[in-house]
């Protein structure tokens, strides 16, 4: 037999559990996301640290208003800043990134060359 002891979850007190509160505000999170905040700029205003919380309470808002919010930058995984794989692959997400006047179309061509431990992608124009 052993040593430990069994608990019984129905003895344990209610309140024995220390309650998390829950920094879920639903005004103050529809006022940020119609004012066109991505992700990173609500999660600091409202003190959230995970974008897995950010995440579940905008499906909530989604549930209260029966309106579907899109938060730029909710489910890009850090697309700013693109990593190289283990093939050696750099996958760069071009619309999480300000282009200013360059248009970028399916098919286009990029050359690339190396300067100053910087890659240097140009357009190539047909």
């Amino acid at each position: 037999m052993g040593t430990k002891k069994e608990v019984n979850p129905e003895e344990k007190a209610p309140d024995t559990k220390k309650k998390l509160e829950s920094k879920f505000n639903p005004k103050l999170l529809r006022e940020l996301v119609k004012e066109n905040l991505d992700a990173i700029q609500i999660m600091e205003r409202m003190g959230i640290k995970h974008k897995q919380t950010l995440k579940q309470f905008i499906l909530k808002l989604i549930t209260i208003d029966r309106v579907l919010y899109d938060v730029k930058g909710l489910y890009l995984k850090d697309s700013k800043r693109p990593k190289v794989n283990q093939m050696g692959i750099l996958k760069i997400n071009l619309k999480a990134h300000d282009l200013g006047e360059l248009v970028v179309n399916e098919g286009d061509e990029f050359s690339m060359e190396v300067i100053e431990n910087k890659i240097v992608l140009t357009k190539i124009t047909p």
